[in-house]
């Protein structure tokens, strides 16, 4: 198909001619065979395998700071937390095991949870809550933000 335009003749690309899209003479996905963004990429992106058997994320606290648990108005120092556990590191020996256990945690951020769960096991120094309702995944990770903050040079040591 060809236009007039004063003396000169423009010719367009037809799109019934073989070997053209869209007035584009040759279509990038027929020479490359796979998506162009695709081209650059070196892999696909893969779910990692993950080392630990923990279901829930642990967040333990520097000596210096921790969580409050406060049952029945006694106030108690929690060392790690999880979305469904607690450790608590004093008042051992308060609770038996499979005691039920209902309060209420203080973040360090100032963020207060309801807790219902009950004491899984004593240990020497700690006692650990598995809790039936407690702190959210979001109040967990914004907790352990806060904390890094709080204590920048301070890293968690290996269990």
């Amino acid at each position: 198909m060809q236009l007039a335009l004063g003396r000169q003749a423009v010719r367009r690309p037809s799109a019934s001619r073989p070997g053209t899209v869209n007035c584009v003479r040759h279509s990038p996905m027929a020479t490359l065979r796979v998506c162009p963004y695709r081209r650059f990429v070196g892999t696909t992106y893969r779910m990692p395998t993950l080392s630990s058997r923990r279901e829930f994320f642990r967040l333990p606290y520097p000596i210096t700071s921790g969580a409050t648990l406060v049952v029945d108005g006694t106030n108690y120092k929690v060392a790690e937390i999880s979305e469904r556990g607690l450790r608590v590191v004093e008042g051992v020996g308060r609770f038996p095991v499979d005691a039920p256990i209902e309060g209420t945690l203080a973040l360090t951020m100032g963020v207060r949870c309801q807790i219902v769960g009950k004491v899984l096991r004593i240990e020497d120094d700690s006692f650990v809550l598995k809790l039936d309702r407690g702190p959210s995944t979001r109040d967990v990770i914004r907790e352990q933000l806060h904390v890094a903050r709080a204590f920048p040079d301070w890293k968690p040591q290996p269990a």
